[in-house]
């Protein structure tokens, strides 16, 4: 039930804030994550107020969107902390690294044999994962178009 309400907080924050160029400061809210990449070259931050990790059943969700509907999402099965996991290198390996925009509707994955990308948790304590990734997705609608994401960076507060 954490988990289901912590992804519909989520969402909610995503659409709210989905048309519009606000700071976690112009919505009055409060976080200390952080999450950052660039999007084929463009800057991505996140919203402090939208960065969070769970760890549940040796599952690590990571993820943070920013104002303008865009999101990133890690997911680790078989997490073991500390460590380098990869994605999009066998049709066992359900990693998955995620981008997206609400507005247009759409998402770029790397997970299974699709893309291909890394990603580093260089810490794991009772109250914060931090890491780094990147990673080539494909768009989920027509498999044909990608993004390249590098630079990433997060450290996210577990909720």
């Amino acid at each position: 039930m954490k988990n289901l309400k912590t992804i519909l907080f989520f969402a909610f924050v995503a659409v709210l804030v989905s048309c519009s160029d606000a700071t976690d400061e112009d919505l009055g809210l409060t976080g200390e994550g952080t999450f950052t990449a660039k999007v084929d070259g463009t800057d991505f931050a996140s919203l402090k107020a939208t960065v969070g990790a769970t760890v549940t059943n040796s599952v690590a969700a990571i993820q943070g969107s920013n104002a303008g509907g865009e999101y990133i999402r890690v997911n680790i099965m078989n997490y073991t902390g500390v460590g380098t996991y990869k994605t999009g290198d066998a049709l066992t390996n359900v990693n998955s690294i995620q981008y997206g925009t609400v507005n247009p509707i759409a998402a770029w994955i790397s997970t299974f044999d699709i893309g291909n990308g890394t990603i580093e948790i260089t810490e794991d304590t009772s109250t914060t994962i931090s890491g780094t990734f990147s990673f080539t997705g494909l768009n989920s609608n027509d498999n044909n178009s990608s993004k390249m994401v590098t630079e990433g960076k997060f450290s996210a507060p577990k909720n």
